[in-house]
């Protein structure tokens, strides 16, 4: 099914269809954001845009179940999804 005929779908349905298509796509999304943290682990560098636009550099000190808790550079310890994050070294390029 197409983009174009789902949204076409969502908006002939009625309100109780409407709930249920809503819990799906709440469903994935946690899903994804569970798999997106798992893929890091502790110590790798990683960088991700901060609130105001910047990029923040810094290393993970834990994994958790969507969210990821980041110490950067200057210090500053973050909780961020692991969506957000891209990464730069894993720990054992770091020791290398």
């Amino acid at each position: 099914m197409s983009i174009k005929n789902t949204i076409q779908a969502i908006q002939n349905m009625e309100s109780e269809d409407l709930n249920k298509v809503v819990d799906a796509i709440k469903l994935r999304r946690n899903q994804l954001h569970f798999t997106d943290a798992q893929q890091f682990k502790f110590g790798d560098k990683v960088s991700f845009t901060g609130r105001r636009g910047t990029v923040l550099k810094g290393i993970i000190e834990k994994v958790k179940i969507k969210y990821i808790l980041v110490r950067t550079d200057a210090g500053q310890r973050w909780n961020v999804p692991g969506s957000h994050l891209t990464l730069i070294k894993t720990r054992e390029e770091l020791n290398a």
